[in-house]
């Protein structure tokens, strides 16, 4: 009885995304459409798996996700299945007669600032000097200025994905340059920060661009990822390896025989699957989430999750006890290593936050941030296309990313606003809003 129920549930919601992302308009995607995306990619293709399999585990972890009897963290997935497309109703796009004011050059102006943060935290990371990327890494954080610069580059690998979307869309370019240019960028961060996030944005927009051609959209999308499946389960092993002996071709090219090597040793499993592409590990940490928090141990986090986003760069030396990233805490109170980020969807931090009134506050937490990014240039269409792109990313970050991203959308817009209101350009329209011309002038 469970079985069926919570299996028609699923259907029932699953189908009810579908329809909505169907209706998706790509010339007006927003934040709420990047919400709707996320939970599609993040939760509702990898929950199917578990549904099928009847659980999941993280045996490194000792921690495991049985979706018909830990029915409180079901009830959450499938609950949050109606309720974002239900917002998604409630609260509307920006209407089509509206005119765009986007600059046409916030695109080109995201990749470089892309390219030039990546380089920057990769010199001062100092894998160019080989060694493990993760000690790496904590040994760069010393340096005060690595932190924004990092932020900057996390912030900007993702809108330069929006970028591209929004130049096919208003036809400055095609989707095949769009997805040739955006698999450079996703190479160049690959390699100079090990991680594979890029992939899955490129993955997305790549989709989004084919959504009007749905059997090339399967094909392309169901051969991706399967590539995306293979590489991803070696990644760990290689990632590992590659920079130990020195950051040379040579010696990454070791390690991705070595890392294959070890792959074919080990026994596949759906559960290895499934993480590699779609991160569903992040779903039995939400499981850990919903048993542990509530308790006098561990006490919910109040409004935490709000405060975040606005205090990520603030020093502790100001606020000794301002609220810490939340995917730390987990890697501390889970494994007892405090410098492991475990991810677990928005669902997590929410829940963490409010417990079982997290429907209110997951809702207004993302309302607040799809009214910030109306704020900052409401009939830019760009602007909100980095909205929706952002919302992507909030399943696999802490709440602080959006914080970031909306904090360099809004000074990038300022910027080039500046710039079109200075004599450097002939143009003196403004970027929010555009001016009458006086045909006498």
């Amino acid at each position: 009885m469970i079985v069926t129920a919570v299996c028609l549930l699923y259907l029932a919601g699953a189908a009810i995304n579908l329809m909505v992302l169907a209706r998706i308009d790509l010339a007006r995607l927003d934040f709420l459409d990047g919400v709707l995306i996320g939970q599609a990619y993040y939760v509702i293709v990898p929950l199917l798996g578990f549904l099928v399999q009847g659980q999941a585990q993280m045996p490194d972890l000792l921690l495991a996700y049985r979706p018909y009897e830990d029915l409180g963290t079901t009830g959450m997935l499938i609950g949050g299945m109606f309720l974002f497309p239900a917002l998604r109703v409630l609260f509307r796009r920006v209407p089509a007669a509206r005119s765009d004011t986007s600059d046409p050059r916030m695109a080109p102006a995201v990749v470089a600032v892309f390219a030039l943060t990546a380089l920057v935290s990769f010199l001062l990371s100092g894998l160019a000097d080989g060694g493990h990327w993760q000690g790496n890494l904590e040994g760069a954080f010393a340096n005060p200025a690595f932190l924004p610069i990092k932020y900057a580059a996390n912030v900007a690998r993702n809108a330069a994905f929006a970028g591209l979307l929004y130049r096919v869309v208003t036809g400055r370019t095609t989707a095949t340059r769009a997805i040739g240019l955006g698999l450079i960028i996703a190479l160049v961060d690959v390699f100079t920060t090990f991680n594979r996030i890029t992939a899955v944005y490129l993955l997305i927009m790549a989709l989004l661009l084919f959504k009007h051609r749905p059997w090339r959209m399967l094909l392309g999308g169901g051969v991706t990822l399967w590539a995306l499946s293979a590489f991803s389960a070696a990644w760990p092993a290689f990632r590992g390896l590659a920079t130990a002996q020195g950051y040379s071709p040579q010696a990454m090219a070791q390690a991705w025989t070595v890392a294959r090597q070890a792959q074919a040793a080990a026994p596949g499993t759906l559960d290895g699957t499934l993480n590699a592409v779609f991160e569903s590990s992040n779903l039995v940490v939400l499981n850990w989430i919903v048993q542990n928090y509530g308790t006098a141990e561990r006490p919910f986090l109040a409004f935490a999750m709000f405060a975040r986003p606005v205090t990520l760069l603030l020093p502790g030396s100001v606020w000794p006890g301002r609220p810490q990233n939340f995917g730390l805490s987990l890697g501390d109170g889970i494994a007892g290593i405090p410098s492991l980020a475990l991810n677990s969807t928005l669902y997590g931090e929410s829940y963490a936050n409010f417990g079982w009134f997290w429907p209110l506050g997951l809702s207004a937490f993302l309302l607040l941030w799809h009214g910030v990014y109306r704020a900052i240039a409401p009939n830019a269409r760009v602007v909100q296309m980095m909205g929706a792109f952002a919302a992507i990313a909030m399943w696999r970050f802490d709440a602080s990313f959006v914080g970031c991203a909306a904090l360099l959308t809004g000074g990038l817009v300022l910027g080039l606003w500046l710039v079109r209101a200075s004599r450097l350009t002939p143009t003196r329209r403004l970027y929010l809003s555009p001016m009458p011309v006086n045909p006498s002038r």
